[in-house]
C-alpha cells in the first residue's frame, strides 16, 4: 500500500485541472487501516466565488467534492482516477474562509477502490460521500476525429439561462437550452474550451481532462433550469445541491467538446425536487 507524504499530495494534486486552488495538506498520512486525513483552507481569493453567487459567496458543493477528490488522489494507495460517485449528500455549505477537514477511508473492491469520505468545518459535518475508484489510465479515450458533434438547433423561445440562473462567470456552466418542457425535461448544452480559469496555468504535458466535478455542476444547473422554469425563482433565494447519487464517469472530457445534458423530472417533494439523466460528449456517454 503506497504511503502519501505532504510533498506527494502537492505533485499530484497540482498536475490536475481543478475550480479550486486551495493546497491539499495531509493531516495524517495512509494507514495500514486505509485511513487517511486532510486539511485544504477555502480561500476568500478563489475563483468560484466571483460567480457563485456575486452577491452571497457560497462555496459549490462540488468544489467541496473536488476538494475531497483532490485528497483522494493524495492519499491513495496507488494511482487512481474517479470512476463514479455512488453518493454525496451536502449537510450545510461552506464559506470563504473555512478550513475543510477531511476524513477518508479506503477500501478494495473487486478490481477497484472504494473510497468513504467526510468533509466538515468548524462549525459541523459539510458533507459525506463515497465514490469509486479505478486504476489511473483505465478509462476509455476520447473518440478520434472531430472534438464534437453539432448539437441539434434549439427550439424557438428557449431561456437564456442566466434569466433563470443565479451562476455567474466563471461558475455559469451551462450556455445554451436546445428544448424544454417545463415540469418534465430539458437538453442544454456547454462548450468546454480553454477560456475558462480552471486554464488559466497550463504547464507543457499537463493532463487537460475537464474535471468531474464541474461535469456534475454543468448538469446540476441544467436541472436547475429545468426546476426555475415550472417555478419561477424568488430572487431573494438560490437554489442548493443537496445529494447527487449514481454517477458514472465514462472516459474524460477535453476542451473543443461540447457537452450534451438530458434531464427528466423524476419526483417532487415540497422544495425538492429529484432528477434523473445522462451528459453526452459527441453523441456518447
Amino acid at each position: 500500500m503506497r504511503t502519501a507524504t505532504a510533498d506527494q499530495a502537492t505533485d499530484v494534486t497540482a498536475a490536475r485541472i481543478s475550480p479550486v486552488t486551495g493546497e491539499v495538506r495531509i493531516v495524517s498520512a495512509l494507514s495500514p487501516e486505509g485511513r487517511a486525513a486532510t486539511r485544504v483552507p477555502v480561500s476568500p481569493r478563489e475563483p468560484v466565488f466571483a460567480g457563485h453567487y456575486p452577491d452571497f459567496p457560497i462555496f459549490p458543493g462540488v468544489c467541496v467534492m473536488e476538494c475531497v477528490h483532490r485528497s483522494a488522489l493524495a492519499t491513495a494507495p496507488e494511482p487512481v482516477e474517479l470512476a463514479a460517485v455512488k453518493s454525496a449528500r451536502f449537510a450545510a455549505p461552506a464559506f470563504p474562509g473555512d478550513v475543510l477537514d477531511i476524513d477518508l477511508i479506503w477500501a478494495r473492491a473487486g478490481g477497484a477502490w472504494r473510497l468513504t469520505a467526510t468533509a466538515a468545518t468548524a462549525r459541523g459535518a459539510t458533507a459525506s460521500l463515497r465514490l469509486r475508484y479505478r486504476a489511473a489510465g483505465s478509462a476509455l479515450q476520447a473518440p478520434a476525429g472531430p472534438a464534437a458533434a453539432a448539437p441539434a438547433a434549439a427550439l424557438p423561445g428557449m431561456p437564456e439561462p442566466a434569466d433563470l440562473l443565479p451562476h455567474r462567470y466563471p461558475m455559469l456552466l451551462v450556455d445554451r437550452v436546445l428544448s424544454l418542457r417545463p415540469g418534465e425535461r430539458i437538453t442544454a448544452v456547454k462548450a468546454v474550451t480553454h477560456n475558462e480559469p480552471w486554464y488559466a496555468a497550463l504547464v507543457p504535458a499537463q493532463d487537460l481532462a475537464y474535471p468531474a466535478s464541474l461535469l456534475i455542476e454543468s448538469w446540476g444547473q441544467s436541472a436547475g433550469l429545468l426546476a426555475s422554469a415550472a417555478t419561477p425563482r424568488d430572487r431573494d433565494q438560490v437554489m442548493l445541491f443537496g445529494a447527487v447519487a449514481g454517477a458514472e464517469f465514462h472516459r474524460p472530457v477535453f476542451p473543443g467538446e461540447l457537452l450534451e445534458h438530458h434531464i427528466t423530472i423524476a419526483r417532487s417533494l415540497d422544495d425538492s425536487v429529484i432528477f434523473e439523466g445522462r451528459a453526452a460528449a459527441a453523441r456518447a456517454p
